[in-house]
């Protein structure tokens, strides 16, 4: 990326003239170039280690182990659509053509670095974008704090699909602006924008978000963006209306699951206390986010469209996790990223205002980090004490901002400019990361924390006792199959639909639940059965389920094959 001022690099090359001539400050331009860049290296090295969440886990899990029994990618159920799916494929097989990478450390890792490397360009494309609108060195801070805040993303919000539509909005933004002709601008930028509802419905808001930020730079690239992205998503429904039809199916099971959502009702007080005390999680786990009202001061001045445009694109952003109603950080993963990109272009648009952002984020990640390490009872009873503080907090840094900023002129950062913003944006990104931190505040997983690497030894010797190529039935979360990595011929690699039936009988009623059962009456591949005895409880089942795994396999104490943890693993009757 150039960061340089137009200005300052004609200074530049002059004073070096006197020096040596134009060849000397091309060489000390070309040296210092990428040092904003380099500051997101440390941070970067750190979450290369740290584990894939439990989520991720599962889908991997499941596309691995049952595309090993033959199933396709297409026609797999892992609880997430066809272009999630894919784009994880797509990293997992490029993973797998690596030497040396069958390691459960090495899996993780090359994964995420993987992933890491999309971002990274996601982030170029962002910033030749915003170039095109701004001035080059604030869409350099505003494009590498928005990158910082995805490849240092919360380890629940990481590669799941609520974040895979981040990052499809993001580059949205950046393709749908940086090209000179504004339709090729608009296809490529409208494909992406098709992605964030592709990857998952729930999403859409994030679609919207993208067109507004593009709007904010080129209104007629906006129009032409919706029209395209509204274009690709309806070839998009067709073709897999037509020929994969069970995603529907799917999806409105999927749908029926979450019937008590705020989606399918009236507002009503309990759902408002629950999204609220979620909201002031994502403050507590994503430090930036305090920050955001002070940068929306900063740029917005006394322009009130601006403000406007802050309270829809705010309101949109938590949307989605309001919808969906279940209240998990990683559905809230688009407002530390907006967060970021809006706190980047304030600080690098405002000499005064650098002061007030710069502290108040330091002040409010150190607050995240030393809060996030405490013990989970202290934490589920002071949610409301330290909330208030967090809320306090944003409004006097958002007051000071605005005074510091009064009166004064933007003007063109530093490449060392560059360098703090970007550090800066790092460290607030990193609390959630640290090792110990919790996954949320108060909320759910919130007795969950990060640990740097996973003893998988327990697991990988099971799977050497069974055979490596042994076919198995898990009925277990699909994460253990990712951990073992034997095959299934089931489509249904984690048995979501049975294992729901357990304790939501009118489960048994839905289309899935017929097809996954399935796996125990056509399947008969599998020499043993995996069930989690936690996550999936044979004796709530049904009594067919019941009977069928009865009669398939031997769980007898004498027959049963030691297993970690709570897992059962039973042979298949001869």
């Amino acid at each position: 990326m150039t960061l340089s001022d137009p200005a300052e690099a004609g200074k530049e090359t002059t004073a070096a003239a006197g020096q040596g001539g134009p060849a000397r400050a091309a060489m000390r331009k070309n040296r210092t170039r990428w040092l904003p860049a380099l500051a997101l290296l440390p941070a970067l090295l750190l979450t290369l280690w740290l584990p894939l969440n439990g989520d991720v886990a599962y889908v991997l899990g499941g596309l691995e182990t049952a595309g090993r029994g033959g199933v396709s990618v297409w026609d797999v159920f892992v609880a997430r659509p066809i272009a999630y799916r894919l784009f994880l494929a797509g990293l997992d097989g490029f993973r797998g053509l690596l030497p040396g990478a069958d390691s459960f450390a090495a899996r993780n890792a090359i994964v995420r670095l993987e992933a890491d490397l999309v971002i990274i360009l996601v982030g170029i494309v962002l910033y030749l974008g915003l170039r095109r609108f701004c001035r080059p060195a604030v869409a350099a801070v505003s494009a590498l704090a928005t990158t910082a805040a995805l490849l240092i993303s919360p380890p629940w919000h990481y590669l799941q699909p609520d974040w895979v539509a981040v990052v499809a909005g993001v580059l949205a933004v950046g393709a749908a602006c940086a090209p000179r002709r504004w339709w090729l601008g608009a296809l490529l930028g409208g494909f992406a924008t098709f992605l964030t509802i592709a990857v998952k419905l729930a999403t859409a808001p994030i679609a919207v978000i993208a067109l507004l930020l593009i709007a904010a730079l080129c209104v007629r690239r906006a129009l032409w963006t919706a029209a395209a992205a509204i274009a690709f998503t309806g070839i998009w429904y067709v073709l897999t209306k037509q020929f994969l039809p069970w995603e529907w199916t799917w999806f409105n099971d999927q749908a029926a699951l979450v019937h008590n959502s705020p989606i399918h009702h009236a507002p009503n007080l309990t759902d408002f206390r629950r999204f609220r005390m979620a909201a002031y999680d994502v403050m507590i786990v994503s430090p930036i986010v305090v920050l955001a009202p002070a940068a929306v001061v900063v740029l917005a001045r006394r322009r009130l469209r601006y403000y406007a445009l802050a309270a829809v694109i705010a309101g949109l952003s938590v949307s989605s996790a309001y919808a969906q109603g279940e209240w998990f950080m990683y559905h809230f993963a688009v407002v530390p990223v907006l967060a970021a990109g809006v706190w980047g272009a304030a600080f690098g648009a405002n000499r005064r205002a650098r002061l007030p952002l710069g502290i108040g984020l330091l002040a409010a990640s150190l607050a995240s980090a030393v809060l996030l390490r405490q013990p989970v009872d202290w934490r589920l009873t002071q949610l409301g004490l330290v909330s208030k503080a967090y809320l306090l907090g944003a409004v006097l840094i958002a007051g000071w901002a605005g005074l510091a900023a009064r009166g004064a002129r933007t003007d063109q950062p530093s490449r060392w400019t560059a360098v703090a913003g970007t550090a800066a944006a790092t460290l607030a990104m990193l609390p959630a990361c640290l090792p110990a931190s919790a996954y949320a505040f108060s909320g759910y997983n919130a007795n969950a924390w990060n640990v740097l690497g996973v003893d998988n030894s327990a697991f990988d010797d099971l799977s050497k006792r069974l055979g490596r190529d042994t076919p198995v039935l898990y009925l277990a979360f699909g994460s253990v199959a990712y951990k073992m990595g034997n095959p299934t011929a089931c489509r249904y690699p984690s048995p979501q639909w049975l294992q729901r039936s357990t304790y939501l009988p009118q489960v048994r009623d839905y289309p899935s639940y017929s097809d996954n059962l399935r796996c125990l009456t056509d399947d008969k591949t599998a020499r043993y059965v995996v069930i989690s005895s936690s996550w999936f409880r044979v004796t709530g089942a049904d009594a067919e389920v019941q009977g069928l795994i009865a009669a398939r396999f031997d769980c007898s104490d004498q027959a049963r094959v030691p297993a970690p943890g709570d897992l059962v693993v039973c042979p298949a009757r001869s």
